[in-house]
C-alpha cells in the first residue's frame, strides 16, 4: 500500500479517536490535515487523466476545475449577502458582519492565487514572495480549519444520541423577564425531546442571574419545565455560573452531589443552540465532564454568523497552539523558498 494512503489512514484514525475523547480543537486539526492531503492526492490523480475520447475523464476534469471553483464563488456572494439579512433582522452588529467578511476573505486569496500566477514574484523580490505566500497559506488554513469545523459541526448533529439518558444539562441564556426567550425555549424542547424514551430522566437548568436579568436563568427555566408538568424532584437548579465553562464545570457538581450508583457513571447529555454545540464540548471537556451536546434549530439567516463567532471563540480559546501553527507555516514557507 503507498505510504501517502497510510498516512491518511493513521491521520484518519487519530481524528476519530481525538473525536471519541472530545478533544475537538486536536480533532479539528487532524481533520484539517487530512482534507489538505486529500486535495493534494486529488490534483495529483487529476493531472495525471488521460482525457482522449473520455467523457469521465473530461467530467472529473469539469467539475474540479470548473464546478467546484464555481461553488465557492457561489457560496462566497451568499455570505456576504446574508449580512444583508442579518442586517434587516436582526440590526448591525459585529456578528452581522461576520460572514460578509467571511465571503470576501475567500475573494481575497483567489486574487492573491491569481496575483502570484501573473507575476514571477521570486524573480522579483524573494521577501516580498515570502510575505505573500505565508499570508496565503495562513489564511487557507484559517479557511480551511472553519470548513472542518462546519463539517464536523453538521455530522455531530446528525448522529442522535441514543443511550440512555439520566441527565439533560439546558444551558442559559440571557432573559428579559421571568419567562424564557425564544431562544432558550428551543435548548428547554429540545431536551423535553428526550422525556419520552427517558421518562425518569433530570434536567439540570443552569444559567445565573446577569446583572441586567430580573431573575437567574435557572429560574426562568425551571418554571417553564413546571409548566410542561416536570416534577421538582427532576428539576436540578444551578444558579450560579456566568460562562459556559463555569455552566459545565458547576452542573457537574450537582450531577456528582445527586448520582447515586457506584456501579455505573451517569450518561449526560446538554442541550444548547446547535451552532454552539461544539464549543460547548470544548467546556466540557475542560470541566472533566463527559457529556455529549444536542442542538437546537437557529434560523437559517443567523447560522452562517453565529457558527463564524463560535468558531472564533474556538481560534482565540486555543490562541497559543494558533501562534505556533502561524509560526510553523511562516518558517516552512522561508525554508522552502529561500535560495540557500
Amino acid at each position: 500500500m503507498d505510504i501517502y494512503v497510510i498516512s491518511l489512514i493513521v491521520i484518519f484514525i487519530m481524528m476519530l479517536i481525538l473525536h471519541w475523547q472530545k478533544k475537538v480543537f486536536w480533532s479539528l486539526l487532524f481533520a484539517d490535515v487530512f482534507l489538505f492531503m486529500t486535495l493534494i492526492e486529488s490534483l495529483n490523480f487529476i493531472n495525471q487523466i488521460n482525457i482522449e475520447n473520455d467523457f469521465f475523464s473530461m467530467a472529473i476534469l469539469l467539475g474540479f476545475y470548473v464546478l467546484i471553483p464555481l461553488l465557492v464563488i457561489i457560496g462566497s456572494i451568499f455570505l456576504v449577502r446574508n449580512t444583508r439579512i442579518m442586517y434587516l433582522k436582526e440590526g448591525r452588529s459585529l456578528v452581522a458582519k461576520l460572514s460578509a467578511g467571511f465571503g470576501l476573505n475567500i475573494f481575497v486569496i483567489l486574487g492573491v492565487l491569481l496575483f502570484m500566477l501573473q507575476f514571477d514574484l521570486f524573480s522579483k523580490n524573494i521577501y516580498l514572495a515570502i510575505i505573500v505566500e505565508s499570508f496565503l497559506l495562513i489564511d487557507v488554513f484559517f479557511v480551511s480549519l472553519f470548513i472542518c469545523y462546519l463539517i464536523y459541526s453538521v455530522i455531530n448533529q446528525m448522529l442522535p444520541y441514543k443511550k440512555h439518558v439520566d441527565y439533560i444539562i439546558v444551558l442559559g441564556a440571557g432573559i428579559r423577564s421571568e419567562e424564557v426567550t425564544p431562544l432558550l425555549k428551543s435548548r428547554l424542547d429540545k431536551g423535553l425531546m428526550y422525556l419520552k424514551d427517558n421518562p425518569q430522566v433530570k434536567f439540570v437548568v443552569s444559567g445565573g442571574k446577569g446583572p441586567d436579568e430580573p431573575v437567574s436563568e435557572a429560574f426562568a427555566m425551571a418554571k417553564y419545565l413546571r409548566s410542561q408538568n416536570i416534577p421538582d424532584n427532576q428539576i436540578i437548579i444551578e444558579d450560579q455560573s456566568t460562562t459556559t465553562y463555569e455552566n459545565m464545570k458547576y452542573s457537574k457538581i450537582k450531577i456528582d452531589d445527586d448520582w447515586s450508583d457506584e456501579k455505573r457513571k451517569p450518561n449526560v447529555l446538554f442541550t444548547t443552540n446547535n451552532y454552539h454545540v461544539l464549543r460547548s464540548m470544548t467546556y466540557a471537556d475542560m470541566a472533566k465532564l463527559k457529556a455529549h451536546g444536542a442542538g437546537a434549530p437557529t434560523s437559517y439567516y443567523f447560522l452562517p454568523s453565529a457558527l463564524l463567532r463560535e468558531y472564533a471563540a474556538v481560534l482565540v480559546q486555543n490562541k497559543i497552539k494558533i501562534i505556533l501553527i502561524m509560526l510553523l507555516i511562516i518558517s516552512f514557507v522561508i525554508i522552502v523558498s529561500w535560495p540557500f
